[in-house]
């Protein structure tokens, strides 16, 4: 059976595509064109995807047009800009950001966005200026930058509401509670999503807002709270078979460890472990490694490992929410040396968060 390439995955392969015409690789991009072609056939639906494969096919067409009668000049093939040229290397650009975004690169998504950013004159549509918003505002919410997450957000979503794209819009208003809650103003995060809540009448959505309120919860260590919003996220059949769900479990795996109703909990977490394993996410992955070894293996040297891993993956903020829980742990025993310890991890990431290198890899 034909695996089903997401758009994502598409749009790196014509990325790759239009890199070799750009560069005159004649050769190469002969053969890319027919693996974008082929991508294209067995893609989910995308329309922006199929129109970015459009462009980039005329602008092959022509290449190949210039190549075929100028031949002979071999590398000293020019690359004449048009207008059509400048939209296509802002979706060069914002292409091979989202994809960075999808493999949790977000560093090096950033880079991407921004030299998208330089081109958006050349974006003559609101619904793509308000999406390429969202994407970059999504990114630096990652990032933990929630000044220039807000201000891209706010943005994205005045713009869709303006345009009617209204379950867009709360995708806004969803992340903006969630940024809201991760700066500990609880009452107004869970005012912004619970009201965001009220407005939806997308399933998808809606079990994204009640999943962003449990995690709130949950850093309000109001547990039987934060079970019931992840349950009924589950409710939703959009929410439970994609993989947003398996975070969902998680999530949920991890408040029912803290109400020691470990049976259940121990369950859940395994059906996590194993999407997340599968879905190759490396979050979840090092996430899944500090509960085995906070509750199951009782193993400080799995803990340690997981958050090392998050720290590579620049997820400063999560490594700070595991790095107070051990703080917090430790004090509880009275295990000064241990506090510590994880409280300079904690430290160290918390100052590390603002920088904006381009290190990550």
């Amino acid at each position: 059976m034909q695996h089903t390439l997401t758009p994502e995955e598409v749009g790196a392969k014509i990325v790759e595509w239009y890199s070799c015409i750009i560069s005159a690789s004649y050769e190469q991009a002969i053969l890319l064109k027919e693996e974008a072609r082929h991508a294209v056939m067995h893609m989910q639906t995308n329309d922006k995807i199929l129109a970015y494969y459009s462009l980039v096919e005329f602008r092959h067409n022509i290449f190949v047009d210039e190549f075929n009668k100028k031949h002979e000049l071999g590398d000293t093939f020019e690359f004449v800009e048009t207008e059509v040229d400048r939209y296509l290397k802002y979706l060069y650009y914002f292409i091979s950001g989202q994809y960075e975004y999808t493999q949790e690169r977000y560093r090096s998504a950033i880079k991407m966005f921004r030299k998208a950013e330089r081109l958006l004159e050349h974006v003559n549509d609101d619904a793509e200026e308000s999406e390429f918003y969202l994407y970059i505002g999504l990114v630096y919410y990652r990032l933990n930058q929630y000044l220039l997450a807000s201000s891209y957000l706010e943005q994205a979503e005045t713009i869709f509401n303006r345009l009617s794209y209204y379950e867009r819009a709360l995708n806004c208003k969803q992340v903006l509670g969630a940024i809201r809650s991760e700066l500990h103003e609880f009452e107004t995060g869970d005012a912004i999503l619970k009201e965001a809540f009220r407005e939806s009448t997308f399933p998808r959505t809606s079990a994204l807002i009640l999943r962003t309120l449990g995690l709130s919860k949950l850093r309000q260590k109001e547990y039987e709270a934060a079970k019931t919003y992840f349950y009924q996220a589950l409710e939703y059949e959009e929410h439970r078979s994609h993989q947003i769900g398996m975070k969902t479990r998680y999530d949920l795996s991890n408040t029912l460890f803290k109400l020691g109703q470990d049976d259940e909990a121990l369950e859940l977490f395994q059906q996590a472990k194993a999407e997340a394993n599968q879905y190759n996410n490396k979050e979840y992955k090092a996430r899944c490694l500090y509960l085995d070894g906070l509750y199951i293996a009782k193993d400080h040297a799995l803990v340690d490992q997981a958050i090392n891993d998050l720290y590579e993956l620049s997820l400063l903020y999560e490594v700070c929410e595991l790095a107070e829980e051990m703080v917090e742990l430790a004090d509880q025993r009275n295990d000064d040396s241990t506090s510590l310890k994880y409280y300079r991890i904690a430290y160290k990431a918390k100052v590390n968060q603002n920088k904006l290198g381009a290190d990550q890899v």
